[in-house]
């Protein structure tokens, strides 16, 4: 029966918002865009002159650009040289050090090997000439994929911590500091969209069944 087919086609369409959109996602999981990371400053304000920085894709990487005429130097997490940024354009990384390995990925899961030891003397290892290193910083972003425990209201933004990233200037202590945010989630319903979705290919079935319905029992297909 024609009517019967184009009615089951109908209803299977409308139960493909439901397949598409019921997804274990919905459940506060976080994803990347939920968090912001803003770097905001390098101190002293005289050595951050010719430093230029900015966090890429929310809260990924942080890019630094050496302009300044001087050696940078990024510090690692136990203290240690992790990169340097000669004033040549020169981009080196420190072997030697646990972050040359943990920054290798968004959530420092790379395996660090044995040779790594930060109180070692630094092995550079050239990594780029255009005075620019971007890297993985587990500092200025979360390692959770979770929402943060002290997010209380998902939808509302606010701020999570301060952070700083430890540099040496020409030789002289200085620092990146920034905030992490979470920037909220504002979901569209889409299970709203869902639901008019199914109800309308629903009503769209029914009004062609029962046109057909009408149809194979008037009279002139007698």
């Amino acid at each position: 029966m024609p009517g019967l087919r184009v009615f089951g086609l109908l209803v299977l369409a409308a139960l493909i918002p439901l397949v598409l959109y019921a997804s274990p996602a919905q459940a506060h999981k976080a994803s990347s865009h939920d968090f912001e990371s803003i770097p905001e400053a390098i101190s002293p304000p005289g050595l951050g002159t010719g430093i230029e920085f900015e966090m890429l894709d929310y809260d990924a990487r942080l890019r630094l650009r050496n302009n300044s005429g001087r050696e940078v130097v990024v510090m690692g997490y136990d203290g240690e040289p992790y990169a340097r940024l000669d004033a040549d354009g020169g981009v080196y990384l420190n072997s030697r050090s646990p972050a040359f390995y943990l920054n290798q990925d968004r959530y420092a899961q790379t395996a660090v090997d044995p040779s790594a030891d930060p109180s070692a003397s630094p092995e550079w290892v050239r990594e780029a000439d255009d005075g620019t290193l971007t890297w993985y910083d587990k500092r200025s972003h979360t390692l959770s994929r979770a929402m943060p425990a002290e997010v209380k209201d998902p939808a509302e933004p606010q701020a999570l911590r301060e952070y700083k990233i430890p540099l040496e200037v020409d030789g002289a202590p200085a620092k990146l500091t920034g905030t992490l945010y979470w920037s909220g989630q504002n979901e569209f319903p889409m299970a709203i969209v869902a639901g008019l979705l199914v109800a309308t290919f629903l009503c769209a079935a029914l009004g062609v069944f029962a046109i057909e319905a009408m149809r194979r029992g008037s009279p002139d297909d007698h």
